[in-house]
């Protein structure tokens, strides 16, 4: 028959906002934590406090970490926040090569410096998530 003790539509779906909450709070914090620590080993192999095995053993775990965490929540997700995430990424790639683009052409006329990676990656970043706000605006 039905079970009377299970939990209703309303506080799965409630259950399951707040783990997803807690595991994003998660990534972020281990994001955080691998930023700074990422950073302060550059730092000290700069002042030749350590060799160099440890900071590139660092950014080969870092790297490691953010494939897993991608695929971890990229599982977590509904289709339709995947659709959501699939079409912001999308944007934020083709922005990212029109930005470098103009950039370089300009940059070849000689009226700008050349390109700058970070900022570049820092402008796909941008799209990313202005496109994913628009989606989730309903503005498609």
């Amino acid at each position: 028959m039905t079970d009377t003790n299970a939990p209703s539509g309303e506080a799965r779906a409630r259950a399951r906002r707040k783990a997803f909450y807690r595991y994003f709070g998660l990534a972020f914090l281990v994001s955080l934590i691998v930023g700074l620590v990422s950073g302060g080993l550059v730092a000290s192999y700069e002042d030749g406090v350590i060799p160099l095995w440890m900071p590139l053993l660092a950014i080969v775990a870092a790297a490691l970490a953010m494939i897993w965490f991608t695929r971890d929540y990229f599982r977590r997700i509904d289709e339709l926040d995947l659709m959501d995430n699939l079409w912001a990424h999308l944007a934020g790639l083709y922005g990212g090569v029109i930005v470098f683009w103009v950039w370089y052409f300009i940059a070849e006329l000689g009226l700008v410096a050349p390109p700058e990676a970070s900022a570049i990656i820092g402008s796909m970043i941008l799209i990313v998530f202005v496109a994913y706000g628009a989606r989730k605006l309903g503005w498609r």
